[in-house]
């Protein structure tokens, strides 16, 4: 039987089809009340011991009825809970605070920048090109080399890249077998917090993080706080003028090829491919889309968040067009682990 504009309608009743849609609707409500709650130090506050709404308002400065409002949405989300009046954070919100061995509170400050950014979306898919200009007045260049230049913007800014990266990290180090290698150098490696898990998982390994100076300058800290001095080091390159430092094994590139086009990509995998002996492994640690653009449904979002924030040409890519990128480059794909996290890892070892 055809299908009709009348039988397609009624395939969702209207009521579940506006529930479906007020929920996608409000979603930016949600990350919204994430950001804020973060902000205001919610989180960091609860952490500390339990309190009643008119004690958290006090300690964080807000009115009480707005900290009940607040706290009511954030225990519908799972992030906090209630017994007897007295709140606390859930065990996911307790990742939310400074004190959590895996802080994960960092990347919703990003809220607010990048919610701005993606009300030009439309424009954005008209053109392919960011909208920093639109946004903001400025040019991204601008924008990153003034995060550049203040250092406790920068700090910041890492502290999101750890966040990502040190759980993602640990899920490498699980599922990708170091024990042939002797070092691995992390390829625009932002603080280290990637490369470090998987050092500390493998005792035996070498580490070498490289990035631009402000950012080695965090990354030493960070080695240095883990203890792994004595066998790990931050060297400063340029991600595409290069040459890479040598002396490792293995190469990790982290949510680095989704922020270039295609042409840039292959001056980065081109540049990894001579920093390599003979039979060198190049582990990419991207999301990696189906072949007909599907899959999950963060990583059909950030192709769209590429299109806005990052340069012309910028996606998430299909198996297929890794395979493709990485065979120029000199490189085979042979596998691809799909461990459960927000990304998976591609494995290519050097021809």
């Amino acid at each position: 039987m055809a299908i009709t504009r009348e039988n397609r309608a009624t395939e969702v009743a209207p009521l579940e089809a506006l529930k479906r849609l007020v929920a996608l609707t409000c979603g930016f409500m949600a990350s919204h009340a994430l950001a804020a709650a973060c902000n205001l130090g919610v989180f960091e506050e609860l952490g500390k011991g339990q309190a009643s709404p008119e004690e958290l308002a006090r300690t964080i400065k807000i009115n009480p009825d707005g900290c009940r409002r607040l706290l009511a949405a954030l225990r519908q989300l799972g992030l906090v809970e209630e017994q007897n009046g007295v709140w606390k954070n859930s065990a996911l919100g307790e990742y939310l605070t400074s004190q959590s061995p895996v802080p994960l509170g960092a990347p919703a400050m990003l809220v607010q920048s990048f919610s701005h950014m993606w009300e030009f979306l439309p424009d954005a898919l008209r053109e392919m090109s960011p909208r920093w200009q639109q946004a903001f007045g400025t040019t991204a260049e601008e924008a990153f080399t003034a995060l550049y230049e203040d250092p406790a913007r920068l700090k910041h800014f890492t502290q999101c890249m750890d966040a990502i990266s040190i759980p993602e990290g640990r899920e490498i180090a699980s599922h990708f077998d170091f024990a042939p290698f002797h070092c691995v150098m992390d390829v625009a490696g932002g603080p280290a917090g990637l490369s470090i898990e998987i050092c500390k998982r493998y005792p035996h390994l070498r580490g070498i993080v490289m990035d631009l100076p402000p950012v080695c300058r965090i990354a030493e800290e960070r080695i240095r706080a883990a203890g792994l001095q004595n066998r790990f080091k931050a060297v400063s390159a340029d991600l595409f003028k290069g040459p890479y430092p040598n002396g490792a094994d293995v190469i990790t590139l982290s949510w680095v090829l989704h922020d270039w086009s295609d042409e840039s990509c292959l001056k980065i995998l081109r540049n990894c491919h001579a920093a390599l002996p003979a039979t060198g492994v190049l582990l990419v640690n991207e999301i990696v889309l189906n072949d007909d653009h599907s899959g999950t449904e963060y990583g059909t979002l950030m192709s769209l968040h590429m299109a806005i924030a990052m340069e012309p040409g910028s996606k998430e890519r299909s198996q297929s067009e890794y395979r493709a990128l990485l065979e120029q480059a000199g490189f085979q794909l042979e596998q691809v682990i799909r461990y459960g996290g927000i990304r998976d890892l591609i494995v290519a070892r050097k021809l």
